[in-house]
């Protein structure tokens, strides 16, 4: 009997849970993606960084590999529409994530893949395996930057 009441408890909150995630402000949703993305540029740094050391440590480059592999997987969720620039909010998104959401769906797709394939090469401790992975994992940021982003100065 407590088991179908928490059953029941869990059906009613669950739904309201997703709904507030749903409804929450462009501000912070803007906010969580650009969190989400500085947590994926400080492993990125940090992979690159450790590579050009005289020994780079496999260990500190796959931390960064998974770090980076988790964060890349919660860009799909982070671009709803209402939350680019007309929000008010600074934001480097630009306008075609929205006009063109096939083309910004399959880069992000790219980059996750590229990001999964980094970890998978980190954890085979080859240090080879992880810069090259890591170098393509580089090149699909680079797409989305030139296609999706407002150039930095």
């Amino acid at each position: 009997m407590k088991t179908v009441k928490l059953a029941a408890i869990a059906a009613l909150i669950l739904p309201a849970t997703a709904m507030v995630a749903i409804a929450a402000a462009p501000a912070d949703v803007i906010k969580a993606r650009q969190d989400n993305f500085k947590i994926m540029g400080k492993a990125m740094k940090g992979t690159m960084d450790e590579f050009k050391l005289p020994s780079p440590n496999p260990a500190v480059v796959k931390a960064n590999a998974n770090a980076l592999a988790a964060a890349a997987v919660k860009v799909k969720g982070g671009f709803p529409k209402g939350t680019g620039a007309e929000t008010g909010v600074k934001t480097d998104a630009l306008p075609v994530i929205w006009q063109k959401p096939a083309d910004f769906k399959a880069a992000d797709a790219k980059m996750a893949a590229a990001a999964k394939a980094f970890q998978a090469a980190a954890n085979t401790g080859d240090l080879a395996k992880m810069q090259a992975a890591a170098g393509a994992v580089g090149q699909t940021c680079k797409g989305c930057h030139d296609t999706f982003r407002k150039p930095r100065s």
